[in-house]
């Protein structure tokens, strides 16, 4: 199974983790020679639109780099999944803090835990000692869902986005784009605009096909929104937090077997105390 989770940087990575499935990716940056990150500066690409943040990166893999793999998946660079396929032995012996989140996050049900940078370099280099044998039981994991997801945050959807945006017609016009959107000429419109799970912060692992179907539907309302609204920088990034919600609502009536893993993630915040849950 070919698989690459893509970290998504604004600016040169203060940590890098590139592996046959973790990559660096920075946006509107040119490569350096020394292969510490890749850029999405080449190919198709709208690396210069700050207006579209981290979608940038995702946009540049979806029209360059989709047929190469199987399953793809976008972190940002502050909040990476937290992914923990170890045997607990060799956890423990190598990686303690890491086996400490493990122990917090199978017994709370919190979205994330905040990290000093040593502990979320920890984590990296956890990530980084994957042997063969580790890579393909990671993989074989990944490969038992569909869409692998952030916990979600439980709140009314409208209301949160009217938290940032709270203009009315910057809700009206996102939901307007949605009911425009080409994907319901072929189904149903099944949507909940008043979704109370939503998963927030444009981090997802997923089949490939998925992935093109979805963000095939998020552009095409970005740009609707773009071409009606005056937006600020990262208005298009709260609302396609919003759209992938509403499509991976969509997709789980369709597909009731659809196989879902939500799991949570690490932030990388310096602080007195080595974890704060979030």
């Amino acid at each position: 199974m070919r698989l690459k989770i893509f970290s998504c940087h604004n600016r040169r990575p203060t940590f890098a983790c590139n592996t046959e499935i973790f990559q660096t990716l920075v946006s509107n940056l040119r490569a350096p020679d020394d292969g510490s990150f890749m850029s999405d500066l080449g190919g198709i690409n709208m690396a210069e639109n700050d207006l579209y943040s981290e979608l940038r990166h995702q946009f540049f893999v979806w029209k360059n780099l989709l047929d190469c793999y199987d399953y793809i998946g976008f972190e940002h660079y502050r909040r990476p999944f937290f992914i923990d396929t170890l045997p607990a032995k060799q956890l423990t012996n190598a990686f303690n803090d890491i086996w400490d989140m493990r122990l917090y996050f199978a017994a709370f049900n919190n979205v994330g835990l905040r990290c000093e940078p040593e502990i979320f370099q920890q984590y990296l280099t956890m990530r980084q000692s994957l042997d063969p044998t580790a890579v393909i039981q990671l993989k074989q994991w990944i490969g038992a869902y569909d869409v692998i997801v952030p916990r979600p945050n439980i709140g009314n959807i409208e209301q949160q986005l009217k938290a940032w945006l709270p203009e009315d017609t910057c809700w009206d016009t996102m939901v307007e784009g949605v009911n425009r959107s080409e994907i319901f000429r072929a189904r149903p419109n099944l949507v909940c605009f008043q979704l109370e799970v939503c998963y927030f912060a444009n981090m997802y692992i997923m089949r490939s096909d998925l992935l093109h179907e979805y963000l095939t539907f998020c552009f095409q309302v970005l740009a609707f929104c773009q071409s009606r609204l005056k937006l600020g920088r990262r208005a298009l990034g709260f609302f396609s937090e919003r759209l992938f919600s509403f499509w991976l609502y969509q997709k789980r009536i369709e597909v009731p077997t659809l196989r879902v893993l939500e799991l949570p993630f690490l932030m990388l915040h310096p602080s007195p105390y080595s974890c704060q849950h979030i």
